[in-house]
């Protein structure tokens, strides 16, 4: 048993503990601005989500279509997987405040723009989904690392796909779109999972390389970097026709949306996100020789997580705040960020020391 599950490392319990005070910190502050901090809690939610989530819709690709890329960040990728039930529990304070975080969900609001969405924007059923959707993400999780190394997982992971893509669509649409109620996009939800796909890949792939020794060859670096240049191509491609497809139209249900994101001081996160979460890492995963170095691949992979900070701060924030930043904000982050960590070391090891 002490195998399979060797003991949480002293850095993981400090984080814990550290998390802890500061989510204290964020209640502190939620008694005096309640919609601001939870806010906040959905933003750094989202993001601690996204490393999870985007390990289990690639443990289904690989087990569909193979390669040592898959073999390689198995154990990241599995440890990372584990971390759905703690981020379930911790989804509990924005179902509690949906009332007060989105503004669909206020019975003081009217909107005649509103109206025709009522039969799916409305608590309850908001409520009914969140539990749908988190209960088939453990399934899927559950079902595909039982299944790994055996003739099933193709079976499973063929099916799997297919829900779980509607899942993360309906979940995106929840979550993050009615945060402006009247703007709808029809690419959004694959958008938010291609890039909970590269945040989970870029974890999985730093952390994978704090392991020393010979299992990095090159054909394994090479197709580690082709898969990070893959994924960055895919969300980069999404993103820019989701913008050029409002641009083209210049309806008022779909420009309310990027408003408030190129028309303030959000627009400088925009321009971050272009040249530093695409443009650079896709310039570096161009060289060969780049690919190559250990380094080198895994400084690119660790950027490409920690830039989607801006990515969902940009999805989430600027719709409902005009000022950039806030101190509850990283106190969210760190908050689910430290709980997070705990344990997530101590199941890599494992996992790390069941690969043959």
């Amino acid at each position: 048993m002490s195998r399979r599950w060797p003991r949480v490392a002293r850095g993981e319990g400090i984080a814990a503990a550290i998390g802890l005070l500061a989510l204290a910190g964020c209640l502190l502050l939620g008694l005096h601005a309640p919609r601001p901090v939870l806010l906040s809690y959905l933003f750094a939610w989202l993001f601690w989500l996204a490393p999870a989530l985007g390990s289990v819709g690639l443990l289904l690709i690989h087990a569909l279509t193979g390669g040592d890329w898959g073999l390689a960040l198995r154990p990241a990728l599995l440890a990372a997987s584990r971390r759905l039930p703690l981020m379930a529990v911790l989804l509990l304070p924005v179902l509690a405040g949906a009332t007060v975080l989105f503004p669909w969900a206020d019975a003081r609001a009217v909107d005649p723009n509103l109206e025709h969405q009522r039969w799916w924007l409305n608590v309850p059923f908001f409520l009914v989904r969140a539990v749908i959707v988190f209960g088939l993400w453990l399934w899927l999780a559950h079902g595909i690392r039982r299944r790994l190394a055996t003739p099933a997982a193709g079976r499973f992971a063929a099916g799997g796909l297919v829900l779980y893509t509607l899942a993360v669509s309906v979940a995106a649409v929840d979550w993050v779109m009615s945060l402006v109620p009247r703007w709808h996009s029809t690419t959004f939800g694959i958008l938010v999972g291609s890039a909970q796909l590269l945040a989970a890949a870029g974890l999985a792939v730093g952390v994978s390389m704090s392991r020393g020794g010979s299992a990095w060859t090159a054909r394994r670096l090479n197709d580690l970097g082709s898969l990070l240049m893959v994924l960055v191509l895919a969300w980069g491609y999404l993103a820019f026709m989701d913008y050029l497809t409002v641009w083209i139209a210049d309806l008022p249900a779909e420009t309310v949306w990027y408003l408030p994101r190129v028309q303030s001081g959000w627009r400088w996160l925009g321009v971050f996100l272009v040249l530093f979460h695409l443009v650079l890492p896709f310039a570096v995963l161009l060289s060969r020789q780049a690919k190559q170095r250990v380094a080198w691949l895994a400084g690119v992979a660790l950027w490409l997580f920690i830039a989607q900070i801006g990515y969902v701060a940009w999805l989430v924030l600027p719709g409902l705040r005009e000022r950039a930043l806030a101190w509850s904000d990283a106190l969210a982050w760190i908050g689910i960020g430290g709980l997070w960590w705990l344990g997530y070391g101590a199941r890599r090891r494992a996992a790390l020391e069941l690969e043959p």
